[in-house]
């Protein structure tokens, strides 16, 4: 059974540069790698101090990015919702996604982080925003307005979680098979 691997600090940072880059570049809304980072460090990064620190990294420099470039403040209301929401999803990585990769298993997975992170986030602009009631009719409100933007997220995770495993599956295959042959 393969577990989480040693993971170069080479794939970290690109990692991490990489999910800044595809957030902040132009592209359709809520279709990020974030989540996907996150449940990808959960699983294939060994060290637990790096597997937490690459979404968050790559989280706050994303947003320090964007609130610099569209002069909004850096720190919002549901920050600590966004961010607990995200480091819950490394912990769901580390716990459901190690071993041997299996591609429905992971994708069940990053649907069900999907779903926490529309719940966590919006639960959050409910009790924070101010901009709907603190009522149950404000909560539900909250979650009807934001449906339409979650399909664009749940898109987007299972887009980028299937190019970073896919990527890491086929990258660790050839270098084991080419390991294999020069033995």
């Amino acid at each position: 059974m393969k577990k989480s691997v040693n993971t170069p600090y080479a794939l970290i940072i690109g990692l991490i540069a990489a999910t800044v880059i595809f957030r902040i570049i132009p592209h359709p809304f809520n279709i990020t790698p974030v989540l996907a980072a996150a449940l990808f460090a959960g699983a294939r990064v060994s060290d637990k101090k790096w597997a937490f620190m690459l979404p968050a990294a790559a989280m706050f420099i994303s947003d320090a990015a964007l609130a610099y470039m569209n002069n909004y403040p850096l720190f919002h209301s549901t920050i600590i919702f966004v961010y607990g929401a995200l480091l819950l999803s490394v912990l769901i990585g580390r716990t459901a996604l190690t071993g041997e990769f299996n591609a429905g298993k992971t994708a069940l997975t990053t649907i069900a982080s999907s779903v926490l992170f529309f719940i966590i986030t919006n639960l959050g602009v409910w009790l924070m925003d101010g901009m709907y009631s603190l009522d149950f009719s404000g909560l539900t409100t909250c979650f009807i307005m934001a449906v339409p933007f979650f399909k664009y997220s749940i898109a987007g995770d299972l887009f980028f979680v299937t190019v970073l495993f896919g990527v890491y599956e086929l990258a660790t295959r050839k270098t084991n098979v080419l390991a294999k042959k020069s033995a």
